[in-house]
């Protein structure tokens, strides 16, 4: 950035020792300093940005102010992209910065976000100095605080008022300077709290997308999504956000060690060598068993560590003779003046980022995107192999990628986002036409709903709709759970089943069987005929039956309502059975009713007489109209003809809006039926006579 104070103090490019990393403000110094550890040599001067310990001074981190140590709460709250902290043996580092040069993809380093991956560290990497691969400044201090001299809650009141003297300290420098700071960096603006959201998500989407090309290897795509992020920075709209370096003006000439430290990802990779700058992007591609030994100096000046490599090398001037010329960006040259008052800015600013960590919303959106148990090596999709057509929906087309948090931020009615078998979905088109209701859709929203959306046995037709209709993106490889095409349904929509599962389940059948036994006992203990103008003794026992059926039915559609995964899918299942055998039973009722003698009425209010009149027709309308419109939601979402048959969309909305009808009646003549008709029914008429001394019982029991 150029300052806007110009009278601001600046200071010029520091004298860097041509034998070692010390540098000096003064060229006498330097020169005492090579006279002295480095006897004999002649004078060798390079331009280095800052000395050792005035990089230790800018760089310390921010929590010293604090404590020498971070609590593990703390660390818990930097688990963003932005803001990785992660700890590891004891040492608490920022892998922010590192995670893009990371040789297994970001991917894997974001996954342990705000977490101890020590373990998990020293099994993979057993025996690896991680220092050796980071920048100074990724380190931050020591894991835990001591419980005797500070507990987590007073560190972090600390913290606060640590944040107020920072913020008091920017206003009083920005009172004296017409100097201002404004992030130079893609990840220092994303950190911004006031950065306009719309352009957070774009940019936040973007990075996704160069993760996962990292993740890939996929270094020509990796820069091509660094070059999207600038065109979108570059926009009159944006630039005066942020002062972010868009591209290089140091073509020609000397190019500054600041320069090429801005250049050190594996798809945008400099390295100082001997006074020269190369680009060495084209030369990780080709080749990736020399990869990690040139990232771990992407972006540095790398001649000490080139010049001590034994006996490799003729000359100095290999470089000369084997690397391409383009490969050559120019020769190291002095650095910019600085403004002191700018650089303290983005010192405090940075100090003040960190220790106020991510917003509650990214940490919230983080945490709740758990991942579904499962393993992540293998993301075939079992949908595909089950329903073919699929492949076709999606054949060609190239999915944007996205994480589980950022997908958690995506829960309102305006851009309801879901993960279902490791692809996002929008649902807003669904809202409003969705057979099971809005509810069901905005409480999952957010979320990966693959065992739910499995629960309810969705035909091809409806997976192909929400392909074509609603397909906006899939997770990063990194996330994905194995739904492979050999996982059972049950290890879909559902844990296998405890021990105290399958003991309760064995009693259950048991008590079924005994119940069964008693009734066929106490029928043919009960075989006398009865008179001819009563009920016949077939129509009675098809009342009591067709009475357990009611309450099995009421009973399973309240269990499903309360239950998730495999247990809810069998409520279903037995609530659709049981609807069925209904239908059935009162196809049957009605020819025996036919066929059966009427008994008497018992005398009353005539009003009394004509509400129970009414009740029993109720009853056969709502015995008729419950499994009917069941049926047909069943119907209209799985076989009745569509686009895929007609060719036309139009019988998708169609059909989608008759399911949404039917399955609503269904439900609003289920609550008439458990809150009005069977209270009314069995409540008020049977102890209404049953205190008129009457057999009521005896009127409708096949045990007499």
């Amino acid at each position: 950035m150029a300052p806007n104070d110009t009278s601001a103090a600046e200071c010029d490019a520091f004298f860097g020792c041509g034998y070692c990393a010390e540098a000096y403000s003064d060229q006498s110094q330097l020169s005492v300093h090579i006279s002295m550890q480095h006897e004999g040599k002649k004078f060798i001067s390079v331009p280095a940005p800052l000395p050792s310990r005035e990089q230790e001074l800018l760089h310390k981190p921010s929590t010293s102010a604090i404590s020498k140590n971070i609590p593990l709460s703390e660390v818990n709250r930097h688990c963003t992209p932005e803001s990785c902290w992660v700890a590891l043996n004891g040492k608490v580092y920022d892998l922010s910065e590192f995670m893009d040069r990371h040789p297994g993809g970001p991917t894997t380093i974001l996954a342990w976000a705000g977490k101890d991956a020590s373990k998990f560290f020293n099994e993979i990497h057993k025996g690896v100095k991680i220092d050796s691969y980071l920048r100074p400044e990724s380190y931050l201090g020591n894991l835990s605080v001591d419980g005797d001299l500070m507990s987590d809650e007073f560190w972090h009141t600390l913290r606060e008022v640590r944040i107020a003297e920072i913020r008091e300290e920017i206003d009083r420098v920005l009172s004296q300077t017409a100097t201002t700071h404004k992030a130079d960096s893609v990840m220092r603006l994303l950190q911004d709290k006031n950065l306009d959201p719309n352009l957070k998500l774009q940019l936040q989407r973007l990075e996704t997308q160069k993760r996962a090309a990292l993740d890939s290897e996929d270094y020509t795509k990796a820069l091509d999504v660094k070059r999207d992020i600038e065109k979108i920075l570059s926009d009159q709209a944006h630039a005066h956000m942020h002062d972010v370096p868009l591209e290089s003006s140091y073509t020609s000439g000397g190019i500054p060690l600041s320069e090429v430290a801005r250049h050190n990802k594996p798809h945008d990779c400099w390295i100082a060598i001997n006074k020269n700058v190369y680009d060495l992007t084209d030369f990780l591609i080709h080749h990736p068993e020399q990869r990690n030994s040139i990232l771990a100096w992407a972006g540095r000046d790398a001649t000490a560590m080139w010049d001590k490599i034994p006996g490799r090398f003729p000359s100095k001037q290999w470089m000369d003779f084997f690397m391409r010329s383009e490969w050559k960006m120019g020769d190291v040259g002095a650095e910019p003046k600085r403004d002191a008052v700018y650089e303290q800015l983005k010192q405090l600013h940075d100090e003040l980022r960190r220790l106020e960590g991510p917003s509650k919303e990214d940490i919230e959106a983080a945490k709740t995107a758990v991942k579904v148990p499962g393993k992540t090596d293998a993301p075939t999709l079992s949908e595909e192999a089950r329903f073919p057509k699929l492949a076709e929906i999606s054949a060609g087309k190239e999915l944007p990628f996205f994480t589980r948090a950022e997908v958690a931020k995506h829960t309102t009615a305006d851009e309801p986002y879901m993960i279902i078998h490791n692809r996002v979905y929008n649902l807003k088109p669904l809202i409003g036409s969705h057979p099971g209701g809005d509810d069901i859709l905005l409480n999952k929203a957010g979320t990966d709903a693959t065992k739910d959306f499995e629960v309810f046995e969705h035909s091809e037709k409806a997976r192909v709709q929400r392909d074509r209709d609603m397909l906006v993106g899939q997770l990063v490889p990194g996330e994905n759970t194995d739904w492979s095409a050999e996982a059972t349904v049950a290890q879909v929509v559902g844990e296998e089943t405890s021990e105290v599962g399958r003991y309760m389940k064995y009693k259950a059948t048991d008590i079924a069987v005994g119940a069964v036994a008693w009734y066929l006992y106490k029928t043919l203990q009960n075989t006398k005929p009865l008179s001819q103008f009563t009920y016949s003794r077939a129509l009675r026992h098809l009342h009591l039956i067709m009475a357990v059926g009611i309450f099995g039915a009421v009973g399973t559609a309240q269990a499903a309502s309360y239950s998730e995964g495999q247990t809810r899918k069998q409520m279903l299942w037995w609530h659709k059975q049981t609807g069925l055998a209904m239908l059935f039973a009162l196809v049957v009722r009605f020819f025996l009713r036919m066929q059966s003698g009427i008994p008497p009425r018992f005398p009353g209010n005539p009003m009394v007489q004509m509400l129970e009149t009414q009740s029993l027709r109720a009853f056969y309308v709502l015995a008729l109209l419950l499994p009917v419109s069941g049926i047909a939601n069943e119907y209209f979402l799985k076989w009745a003809p569509g686009s895929d048959k007609t060719g036309n969309a139009e019988d998708d909305k169609r059909n989608d809006r008759l399911a949404k009808q039917s399955i609503d009646a269904h439900k609003l003549l289920g609550k008439f039926l458990q809150f009005a008709w069977l209270p009314f029914h069995l409540g008020y008429t049977t102890f209404y006579h049953w205190t008129q001394g009457r057999g009521v019982v005896k009127k409708v029991s096949p045990f007499i």
